[in-house]
């Protein structure tokens, strides 16, 4: 199928895209020379696209040939969507295996510009739900897939994180004390998994659980929401347990092995 025509095409942005495309298609690398020929461009302006590309990792160059490649920053936005793609396939299935045993909405959750992000989410069909929908954004400190993403990240990461965002009240019971949060946070590391109690939603409590690849990262969390009145104390432990074998059933898929 034949690509429709940008309606407000950007010239610059064009023929960047031009140069990165080439490279795609490339099997090996190329100079400046080569590259200009190729696109009908004049050699400075593809060297003025190649210097700026170079800056944001996107393409790399040889100190010896002085030739380009793409750089790893490429790689890493074709990987960051093969993933999402990939953990939503692999995860649907046990989104399903949990709103079926317990008929609550459950979401899968993503770390996306310093908020979450709903990746994908299971309907109960209880009358009373969690207003929210797939590509929604939420807060870090407040919600418990947030949490959960937050106390997993790298310490200098977080801090920074939690250095820049300010935490807002958004209901009576949100955290919006930093070293509070911090130790909930080392608290949600021990134990396994968060709790967001009425803080991001008044009468909605929500339970979550770390995602990990197959190197260990946790890459996104998983949540099930119910309403206060339906967060029973004396069946927490039970959703505890099957949020958690549900997370190590979808990171086993990810490739991650808990005994390694």
């Amino acid at each position: 199928m034949k690509k429709a025509k940008p309606n407000y095409p950007i010239k610059v942005l064009d023929k960047s895209l031009s140069v990165l495309e080439l490279l795609l298609r490339q099997d090996s690398d190329m100079n400046i020379t080569e590259m200009s020929e190729k696109l009908g461009f004049y050699p400075s302006t593809t060297h003025r696209i190649l210097d700026t590309l170079k800056y944001w990792g996107y393409v790399e160059q040889d100190s010896h040939t002085q030739k380009y490649q793409l750089g790893l920053k490429a790689l890493e936005l074709g990987m960051t969507k093969l993933h999402k793609m990939d953990l939503i396939r692999e995860a649907t299935p046990y989104l399903e295996e949990l709103v079926n045993q317990y008929n609550e909405t459950v979401h899968l959750g993503v770390l996306e510009k310093k908020e979450v992000m709903y990746l994908a989410k299971k309907e109960s069909s209880q009358t009373i739900r969690m207003i929210s929908y797939v590509g929604k954004r939420a807060p870090l400190h407040c919600t418990a897939l947030g949490k959960v993403l937050l106390a997993y990240l790298p310490e200098e990461e977080r801090r920074n994180i939690l250095k820049e965002k300010q935490l807002p009240r958004l209901t009576e019971s949100t955290i919006t004390d930093k070293k509070e949060l911090k130790k909930n946070l080392e608290q949600i590391k021990k134990q396994g998994f968060a709790l967001d109690n009425e803080e991001n939603e008044k009468d909605v409590c929500c339970m979550a659980v770390p995602i990990r690849n197959y190197q260990g990262t946790v890459v996104a969390a998983l949540s099930i929401s119910r309403p206060s009145f339906r967060m029973y104390k004396n069946k927490q432990k039970d959703l505890e347990r099957a949020l958690i074998g549900i997370s190590e059933k979808i990171s086993k898929r990810m490739g991650y092995n808990s005994k390694s």
